[in-house]
């Protein structure tokens, strides 16, 4: 009796062993494929998305901007523009209420508000096209026009170069704040001549602005031209009728287009007559 009492106690012990390695396996297969589940969500939530909307809001933070952007089909997104997600301040750019813009970056939901941590502007183009400038214009002054014709906010002052003084008439934006100014033309005194662009709120067609880098001339215009001036030593980046000044010295004429950093800032652009 007491072989069998003892024998019926190990089968016990047995069976009690196999069931609990049989549940620590289970639970173990359960927990990988949780951990599966989680990780596919995670990655697939980390997947980048691009946007295309207009600009209705801007916040400032410390390096860089929200921009609350409406898009056609998807509704509005908050835009978290910072240099440190894109990489470096040449990387950066800024933009204005109303601006059409493209963003790429990580999408995500904060009460039911969307999201986007923006990894890459891929572009900002201004839909005011008042300061569009052109080929031949800017602000609605175009070369050769009368200068009486913009006498209430084109105001005469003097401009100094390395080659003189001249006459010059300041331009000022619809915030009357200044955006650059025009000298009379070398044909005629009382005609518009050339243009100088100073302010970074106007921008060409291409989205060129003052604040961009040599680098952005290259991507919009492959075969740009480059030359110096031997007097000022200016450096201009000359594409479509348009010349951008460069924030480097060059006081010769030909310049090696290959020694001047892709990070190079545009000071001006100039409309020539």
């Amino acid at each position: 009796m007491k072989t069998i009492i003892s024998i019926n106690t190990t089968a016990m012990k047995t069976l009690s062993l196999v069931f609990s390695l049989t549940f620590v396996f289970a639970c173990s297969n359960a927990k990988t494929s949780n951990d599966a589940t989680t990780q596919t969500t995670t990655t697939k939530s980390a997947e980048s998305i691009t946007i295309t909307g207009i600009v209705t809001a801007i916040t400032l933070g410390k390096d860089g901007y929200s921009a609350d952007v409406q898009t056609d089909n998807d509704g509005s997104y908050a835009a978290m523009v910072s240099i440190a997600n894109l990489g470096g301040p040449d990387k950066f750019k800024s933009c204005e209420v109303t601006d059409k813009v493209t963003f790429k970056g990580i999408p995500s939901m904060m009460n039911d508000a969307k999201k986007l941590m923006v990894s890459e502007i891929v572009s900002i183009s201004t839909t005011r096209t008042e300061m569009l400038i052109g080929p031949k214009s800017f602000r609605g002054i175009g070369i050769g026009d009368a200068i009486a014709k913009h006498s209430t906010y084109a105001k005469k002052t003097k401009i100094k170069t390395g080659e003189g003084d001249f006459d010059a008439y300041e331009i000022r934006d619809f915030e009357n704040n200044p955006a650059g100014y025009f000298i009379p033309s070398s044909k005629n005194k009382l005609l518009v001549g050339d243009i100088t662009v100073e302010t970074v709120k106007a921008q060409t067609e291409k989205g060129i602005k003052v604040g961009d880098t040599f680098n952005d001339l290259q991507k919009a215009f492959p075969n740009i031209e480059v030359h110096g001036s031997e007097i000022e030593g200016r450096t201009y980046a000359t594409a479509g009728g348009i010349s951008y000044r460069l924030s480097t010295p060059n006081f010769k004429y030909e310049v090696d287009e290959a020694k001047i950093p892709a990070t190079t800032k545009i000071m001006e652009i100039l409309i020539a007559e």
